[in-house]
C-alpha cells in the first residue's frame, strides 16, 4: 500500500456544484463533507454527502488534482534525505510530509513548502546512501531506510541492507537471530523453492524468495556499496509535490494525503 494525494477544486466553494444536501465544509483535516459527527440517525445524511462528493461537480470525487505519491519506502527515503541534508532546512516539508495515510499541507503553508523544495533541489549537500547493487550491472536495488531499521523484505526472515552489510533475521529464533551477513554475496534458487546466500565465508539456504525476485531473472551476484546522491535522485518526488502546491495555490485548498 502507498501513498496518494489529491486537492480539491472550487466548484463547491464557487457556487458551480449540485446544490449539497446538508450542512457541509472541511474539517480540522482538511477533509470536505458532512459537517455533523456521524450517528445513526444522520447514517443516510453522511451517504447523501458522500454521493454528492464523487458526483457533485465535473471533477471526480471533487478533485481539482489527484496525484500518486508512489510507496511508503520512497516516502520515507525522501524524508530521510531531508533530515541528513539538514532537517533544520525544511521544517515545513518534515512537518506535513504523511507518517500515515492522511493529514493535509494547509493552503497557508504551501509557499514554505516550495521555497523549501527550491532549497532541496539548488543547495541541499546530500549524504551518501548504502545501497544493494547487482554487481553484473550496477543497479541498485534497495537502500538503508533507518526507519526501517535496514530492512527491505519482512516474513519468517526479514531482510535488510544497512552499514555492515546484508542481513538475513530469522523471526522464528527466540530472541530473533541473524544467520547470515556479507558485504558480497551469491544466491542461487535450489530445487524445492530454497534459496541459497554464500559470501563473506558463510552458506546459509533458506525458505524464502530470491532478492529482487520481481525481475525476470534475479541477480546472481550483489554487493553493498556507498554512492553519492543528488537532489535529481528525487526528481520525481519533487516533481509530484510541485504540481500539488500548484493546485493548491490555484484553489486555495489543501493538499490532502491518503
Amino acid at each position: 500500500m502507498g501513498v496518494q494525494a489529491y486537492v480539491y477544486c472550487r466548484c463547491w466553494q464557487d457556487g458551480l456544484a449540485v446544490p449539497p444536501v446538508g450542512p457541509v465544509g472541511f474539517d480540522e483535516d482538511g477533509r470536505l463533507g458532512f459537517l455533523e459527527p456521524w450517528d445513526r440517525s444522520n447514517a443516510d445524511q453522511h451517504g447523501d454527502v458522500q454521493h454528492w462528493l464523487e458526483h457533485g461537480c465535473p471533477h471526480k470525487n471533487m478533485q481539482f488534482l489527484s496525484e500518486e505519491i508512489g510507496a511508503w519506502a520512497g516516502v520515507r527515503y525522501f524524508q530521510q534525505a531531508l533530515r541528513e541534508a539538514d532537517g533544520s532546512a525544511f521544517p515545513t516539508l518534515l512537518s506535513y510530509l504523511p507518517q500515515t495515510n492522511d493529514g493535509w499541507i494547509p493552503a497557508a503553508e504551501v509557499p514554505a513548502v516550495l521555497a523549501e523544495l527550491d532549497h532541496f533541489e539548488h543547495r541541499a549537500r546530500l549524504s551518501d546512501e548504502i545501497v544493494l547493487v547487482d554487481e553484473a550491472t550496477g543497479d541498485a536495488f534497495y537502500s538503508y531506510l533507518k526507519s526501517y531499521r535496514g530492512v527491505f523484505a519482512w516474513g519468517h526472515y526479514n531482510l535488510g541492507v544497512g552499514p555492515d552489510g546484508f542481513f538475513v533475521v530469522d523471526n522464528r529464533a527466540e530472541p530473533p537471530a541473524t544467520v547470515f551477513r556479507a558485504r558480497r554475496f551469491e544466491q542461487r534458487v535450489l530445487p524445492g523453492g530454497e534459496l541459497e546466500l554464500t559470501g563473506d565465508g558463510q552458506t546459509v539456504r533458506l525458505a524464502t524468495t530470491p532478492i529482487a525476485n520481481y525481475l525476470p531473472v534475479p541477480p546472481q551476484r550483489l554487493t553493498v556499496q556507498v554512492r553519492s546522491r543528488t537532489a535529481a535522485d528525487f526528481a520525481r518526488m519533487v516533481g509530484t509535490l510541485r504540481r500539488l502546491c500548484a493546485a493548491s495555490l490555484a484553489t486555495g485548498n489543501p493538499v490532502n494525503w491518503v
